[in-house]
C-alpha cells in the first residue's frame, strides 16, 4: 500500500463509522456506481453539502496520484488496514494477500461440479473484514451464474469476534454485488459476531445442522501468542483438547474447530503460522492430526515472509474430512504456487508428537540421531542468565578504578559485585570474546558446597553500598518485571530468573539464533557469564572443543535447517529442544585427535559426512 495512503488513513483516526463512509463513497464515485438503492451502502455515502465532501475529494486526489487505480482489492486491504494496532495485537487481524487467497480458494474448489456449487456451503470462521468470503462468492458466481443475493443467503457464512468486521464484510459484499451491477434494498447475510472459541454453529444455524456441517472452510486464523490473551480467551481455550499443552497460540484451536465443523468429505484451507509442526505448544494439535488421521496437506513457507505487516513464519494448510494414513508436507517458495506442487508422504506412525514433525530431509535426519549418543546426553545446554531488566544490571563501564566501575561519570559500582558476562548472541558476528565483555551487577554469593542465594539486604547494604543505591533508584523498575510478578519476589533485586547462575569451569558459547557459518566461543573460565544466547556445558573441555567443530559441519547444519525453526535470512533456532537429538559420535582417541586439530573445512566435511552418512 502507498506510503502517503497509509498516512492519510492513519491520520484521519479510529472512528469506524467515519472510516467506513470515507471508503465506501471514495470506491462508490471512483467505479462511478450511482442509483444506489442499498440502504447499507446508500446511508454511508458522503454527500456534497456535508464538511466531510472536502476530506473525501483529497482522499482521491491521493489515490489517483498515487495509485491511478482504486480497484476493490485495494478497498479491500484499506478496510483491514484501518483496524487499530492494540485490536490487531489482541484478535490477530492480519490482510491476507489476493494471491494466497485465490490459491487457497482455487484449491478448495478444484473438485466442486456447477451443480453441487449452487447448494455448497462456505465458512470463514475469524473472517474479519471478509477478504476470503469476498473471493468464495466469486467463486460460486463463476460455477453457477446465481445471483449474488442468493449466494449470500444460501452459500456463505462468517463469524468474527469483532462487531465492525462484520459490519465491514457486510459493506464490501454488499459493493461487490453493487460493482457487478446487482442492486436491492437489503441482502440477507450469515454473518455473525461471536467468538469461534465458544460458538454452536449445529445449534445457531438450522441449514448448518440439516448439511451435517459446511463443505468448505477457508480462512486465515488468528495469530495470537499466548502471551497477549486475555484471561477469557485462556479459558475457553481449555475446552479444546489442542490447546492441553504448553502455551498454545490462538490459531491452534482453530484447526480442531475448523475440522469439526466440517462435514464428511468437505475440506478446510487456511493460511496459518508453522510453528505447530515442530514446537513444543503444537504436542496437542499434532497428536489430535494423528489420532484422527487426518487428511493434511501442509505447504511450508519456512523463513520466507508471507506478510508485509508482520514477521511470522506461515504454511497453507489443508484438511479434509477422511482418513489418511499419512501427512503430506513440501517445503515451497511463494512463486511455487503458480507450479504443480509434489507433496512427500510421511506415516503418522512414524512421526514423534512429542519431539516435533520433521518432515524435511527425513531419512538423514533419523540416520544422524541413530549415531552414537544423542547430544542432550552429552551436553547440558543453557539458555542464559533471565535479570529481566538488563539494562539496569548489565553494563559497559566508561572507566574503572582500583575498586569502582563507572556506569556514567556520576555512578560508581563496587567492582567486588560485579562479574563478567557475555551476550552470547554476538556470536553471530564475532569469536573474539573480549570484544564483547560486559560486567553485571551480580548480588549472588555461592556457599562451600557450590550453592548460590541472594545476599540479605543488610549485608548489600553495608558491603557494597554504591551499588545497593543504584540499584534502588530503579526498584520501581525491577518491581514491575515479570508483568508486576516482580512485587512478590523475596529480595526486589535478585534476578527475574535463577537460571545459568551456576559456575561452570568451562563452556562453549553460542547464539539462540544464528545461519551456517556463526561462531562459537569456548571459554575456560567459571566468572564468566552469559546470557541472551546459549552455552553447553561439559565434563572434559575435550567434549566442548569437539562441539564447536561439529557445529562448522555441514552434516550439523543440514540437521539444523531439517527439523528447526527457521527465521528470516536464513538464520535458526539453536534451542536445546531442536539440537538435543543430534548424534554425537562415539569416537576413538584416534578420530578425537584428528577432529581436534583438523583446520580445513572441506577435510572435517568429509571426515564427518563418512560418520553420518554412510554408517
Amino acid at each position: 500500500m502507498n506510503q502517503s495512503v497509509c498516512k492519510f488513513l492513519k491520520d484521519y483516526g479510529t472512528d469506524e463509522y467515519s472510516i467506513n463512509r470515507l471508503l465506501v463513497s471514495s470506491f462508490v464515485i471512483q467505479h462511478k456506481i450511482t442509483n444506489i438503492q442499498n440502504l447499507l451502502i446508500k446511508n454511508l455515502l458522503i454527500n456534497e453539502d456535508e464538511l466531510e465532501y472536502g476530506i473525501l475529494i483529497q482522499f482521491l486526489e491521493l489515490i489517483k496520484e498515487s495509485n491511478k487505480h482504486y480497484y476493490f482489492e485495494e478497498l479491500v486491504e484499506f478496510f483491514e488496514f484501518v483496524i487499530s494496532p492494540s485490536d490487531k495485537l489482541v484478535n490477530g487481524a492480519i490482510y491476507t494477500p489476493k494471491d494466497i487467497r485465490e490459491f487457497i480458494i482455487e484449491e478448495v474448489f478444484s473438485t466442486v461440479s456447477k451443480n453441487s456449487a449452487k447448494k455448497i456451503t462456505v465458512a470463514d470462521i475469524a473472517c474479519g473484514c471478509g477478504g476470503f468470503l469476498i473471493d468464495s462468492a466469486l467463486e460460486i458466481k463463476k460455477l453457477t451464474n446465481k445471483s449474488f443475493k442468493s449466494i449470500f443467503r444460501d452459500n456463505i457464512f462468517g463469524i468474527d469476534i469483532q462487531k465492525y468486521s462484520i459490519e465491514r464484510t457486510k459493506i464490501l459484499l454488499s459493493l461487490l454485488a453493487l460493482k457487478y451491477g446487482e442492486d436491492t434494498k437489503e441482502f440477507e447475510f450469515n454473518l455473525f459476531v461471536g467468538d469461534s472459541l465458544e460458538y454452536k454453529w449445529q445449534d445457531e444455524n438450522k441449514k448448518i445442522r440439516e448439511n451435517k456441517g459446511f463443505d468448505i472452510i477457508v480462512g486465515n486464523p488468528p495469530y495470537v501468542c499466548s502471551r497477549n490473551m486475555n484471561n477469557e480467551t485462556k479459558e475457553l481455550m481449555k475446552n479444546w483438547s489442542t490447546c492441553k499443552t504448553g502455551h498454545p497460540d490462538l490459531y491452534i484451536p482453530f484447526f480442531q474447530i475448523g475440522y469439526e465443523l466440517l462435514k464428511p468429505k468437505g475440506i478446510l484451507g487456511y493460511i496459518t503460522v508453522n510453528t505447530f509442526i515442530k514446537s513444543l505448544n503444537g504436542r496437542a494439535i499434532r497428536k489430535y492430526f494423528s489420532d484422527n488421521q487426518v487428511d493434511l496437506k501442509i505447504i511450508d513457507f519456512e523463513h520466507e515472509q508471507i506478510f508485509n505487516s508482520r514477521m511470522t513464519y506461515t504454511s497453507i494448510c489443508f484438511l479434509k474430512n477422511i482418513k489418511s494414513e499419512t501427512v503430506k508436507y513440501t517445503p515451497l517458495k511463494r512463486l511455487g504456487l503458480k507450479n504443480n506442487i509434489i507433496y512427500e508422504k510421511y506415516k503418522y506412525i512414524d512421526l514423534s508428537i512429542s519431539k516435533g514433525w520433521y518432515l524435511k530431509n527425513k531419512n538423514i535426519v533419523n540416520k544422524i540421531e541413530k549415531v552414537g549418543t544423542p547430544f542432550g546426553e552429552i551436553y547440558n545446554t543453557k539458555s542464559g542468565i533471565a535479570t529481566l531488566k538488563n539494562n539496569v544490571f548489565i553494563f559497559k563501564p566508561i572507566k574503572d578504578t582500583k575498586k569502582y566501575y563507572y556506569i556514567d561519570k556520576n555512578t560508581k559500582i563496587e567492582k567486588s559485585i560485579c562479574k563478567d558476562i557475555v551476550n552470547s548472541n554476538l556470536l553471530v558476528k564475532t569469536d573474539k570474546i573480549n570484544n564483547i565483555i560486559e560486567k553485571i551487577i551480580f548480588p549472588y554469593e555461592y556457599n562451600e558446597e557450590n550453592q548460590i542465594y541472594v545476599i540479605s539486604e543488610d549485608k548489600f547494604i553495608n558491603d557494597y553500598p554504591f551499588a545497593y543505591h543504584y540499584l534502588l533508584s530503579n526498584k520501581d523498575a525491577l518491581v514491575n518485571r515479570d508483568k508486576g510478578k516482580g512485587k512478590d519476589y523475596k529480595y526486589w533485586y535478585a534476578f527475574g530468573r535463577n537460571q545459568s547462575l551456576e559456575r561452570y569451569k568451562y563452556k562453549l558459547l553460542f547464539p539462540q539464533m544464528a545461519r551456517e557459518g556463526f561462531k562459537s566461543c569456548f571459554v575456560e573460565n567459571e566468572d564468566i557469564y552469559f546470557y541472551n544466547g546459549m552455552a553447553a556445558m561439559a565434563e572434559t573441555k575435550e567434549e566442548l572443543k569437539i562441539l564447536e567443530q561439529v557445529f562448522k559441519t555441514d552434516i550439523f547444519w543440514l540437521y539444523v535447517k531439517s527439523i528447526s525453526k527457521p527465521y528470516a535470512s536464513n538464520y535458526f533456532s539453536l534451542g536445546k529442544n531442536y539440537i538435543k537429538n543430534f548424534g554425537i559420535s562415539d569416537l576413538t582417541e584416534e578420530k578425537k585427535k584428528y577432529i581436534l586439530n583438523e583446520k580445513e573445512i572441506d577435510k572435517l566435511n568429509k571426515f564427518f559426512n563418512n560418520i553420518y552418512l554412510n554408517h
